[in-house]
């Protein structure tokens, strides 16, 4: 049976989702920006040496799968093949799989053929072992394993078929795949054999161009320099003998990097929302919560991230297929629409005070919700205050605590004897990355593990049970079944996406194209032009 999934994804890409009535996503586009002194010409930034470096820790391992340094593991993107790729534009390939694999009847077992004369960097040919080998790694390293719950287990059959199975249906298992394929038996290297397009050098301070690749690098090789600390970092880049960095501009550890520079901004699946404790009197109705929706300004929600996030009203990223506008359209900030849902759920200025009340039990309450969100992460605080503006403007009070990161994880794990939210508040901020499949069982079903407002409505499980299971002909009406139940009982309310950012000095680097699981996605194509050496180096 021919795998039709990517065709499928491509194919209502260009219809732009007409089977889910859906207009197409304008998004911006993965941009180029540069920064320079007004007035001036940007032409190739000065260099510091004719060589193309980047920071790592040599105290650490370039082992994908035995470090979290997050410099390793962008030197190891150079080393590794994935075995699938997944585009910014969402177009799912692999350099090392065939394109004719099969799933069977019940969406639970799978067989992928490995590609004849993959060549691994120590003179073997990659088989199906070292793929089965690395996936089953993935599934233990906690890295990987959230998005590996379901699956039972991957093994090969011979040197070119290998098979998984999972514990339940899902026919979009090959999205979960974006893991580092590393030599059977390799767990315990530091410097682990892959398929990559550069190759380690054991006891060298670069990685050198593999010439069994099959495609010419831009440098013959890439060396790894030593800084630790955002200041010696910072100033290494800026002086050019590094040159590129990652960065999230939304997290707590975001460089400000200056200087001539390029900055490349790349989509992830990293999605903020509003999640509810359902314990709490005004949250526990349905009507309530898609109030909130309706009162939040995603777009200029997003504005105060700057360029690091995208508005989304789905729990689906906007660059993904299943990005249905005309449901997203429902769920949208419509302030007036707000006044009439809270109406709708009982509110009204009964003391004409200003401010709203409810009636419970025939006593008259003011309404006065609670917020909670990390103050450790930028931005987060202030779209909370956004939120709570935009409802004042209707009369509903809303406290916002920001907490340190131990203090809102206490606060969101306090459950009472029964197992429901004990903590004191009515809602949170909150940031999950979520796999390429769209699963959202951990944020929705009753035992799922970000679950923190215990949710307890089965509904969800059987419309995401659905969707994962749907052949590639009803996958799109499956998941517009699931996000139309979804925005009508609003258990979670999206806020954007995040976007990362790859920076370079200017004019360096050109061709080059980011993913979030692979920087260095199609480094053949780069061209590295070095400036002017700068005197005295």
């Amino acid at each position: 049976m021919k795998k039709l999934i990517a065709l499928a994804l491509a194919a209502l890409s260009l219809l732009g989702l007409a089977a889910c009535g859906a207009a197409e996503t304008e998004l911006p586009e993965p941009t180029t920006s540069g920064a320079g002194l007004p007035g001036e010409e940007l032409g190739v930034a000065e260099a510091a040496d004719a060589v193309f470096s980047l920071n790592y820790s040599s105290s650490e391992s370039l082992n994908p799968y035995a470090t979290s340094n997050s410099a390793n593991l962008l030197v190891s993107q150079l080393v590794f093949d994935n075995v699938f790729e997944l585009d910014d534009d969402f177009n799912l390939t692999s350099r090392i799989i065939e394109d004719d694999y099969e799933v069977s009847a019940n969406g639970a077992y799978w067989t992928f053929t490995v590609k004849e004369g993959i060549k691994m960097h120590d003179g073997s040919e990659l088989t199906a072992y070292d793929v089965a080998y690395s996936i089953s790694l993935a599934r233990r390293t906690s890295r990987y394993s959230g998005r590996f719950t379901t699956m039972y287990g991957a093994s090969a059959s011979d040197a070119r078929t290998f098979h998984i199975s999972t514990t339940k249906p899902n026919r979009l298992l090959p999205y979960l795949l974006t893991v580092p394929v590393v030599k059977d038996g390799s767990a315990g290297d530091s410097r682990p054999v892959g398929t990559g397009p550069y190759m380690y050098v054991e006891g060298a301070d670069y990685v050198e161009a593999f010439s069994g690749y099959g495609a010419n690098m831009p440098v013959e090789r890439i060396y790894l320099k030593e800084y630790t600390g955002a200041e010696s970092i910072i100033t290494a880049f800026e002086d050019s003998y590094i040159d590129l960095v990652t960065n999230d501009a939304s997290a707590a550890s975001n460089l400000g990097y200056g200087g001539n520079t390029e900055t490349r901004w790349y989509n992830t699946l990293n999605m903020h929302y509003i999640g509810f404790n359902m314990s709490s009197e005004l949250m526990s109705n349905p009507t309530m919560r898609t109030a909130i929706s309706l009162a939040l300004d995603r777009e200029s929600a997003a504005g105060l991230m700057r360029d690091a996030a995208v508005p989304a009203s789905l729990p689906v990223s906007p660059v993904s297929p299943y990005y249905d506008e005309s449901i997203a359209a429902s769920a949208d900030y419509n302030l007036q629409l707000c006044a009439q849902v809270l109406t709708n759920a009982g509110l009204s200025d009964m003391d004409n005070d200003g401010l709203m009340e409810y009636v419970s039990y025939s006593v008259m309450h003011d309404v006065e919700l609670d917020i909670i969100v990390c103050s450790e992460s930028a931005g987060k605080g202030d779209i909370c205050k956004l939120l709570a503006d935009s409802l004042g403007t209707l009369g509903v009070k809303v406290n916002v605590r920001e907490l340190s990161w131990s203090d809102y994880i206490a606060e969101l794990r306090d459950y009472d004897a029964d197992g429901k939210p004990d903590g004191d508040f009515d809602m949170y901020y909150a940031e999950v990355k979520l796999g390429a499949d769209f699963d959202l069982s951990p944020l929705l079903t009753e035992n799922g593990s970000l679950n923190y407002g215990k949710i307890a409505d089965e509904n969800y499980a059987a419309y995401i049970d659905a969707f994962l299971a749907a052949t590639d002909l009803d996958r799109s009406s499956k998941c517009a079944e699931l996000l139309r139940y979804i925005v009508s009982t609003a258990p979670i309310v999206p806020v954007c996406f995040e976007r990362h950012e790859v920076i370079t000095h200017r004019n360096v680097i050109t061709g080059i194209e980011v993913t979030a699981n692979n920087i260095f996605y199609n480094i053949p194509e780069w061209k590295i032009t070095f400036g002017e050496v700068k005197k005295g180096d």
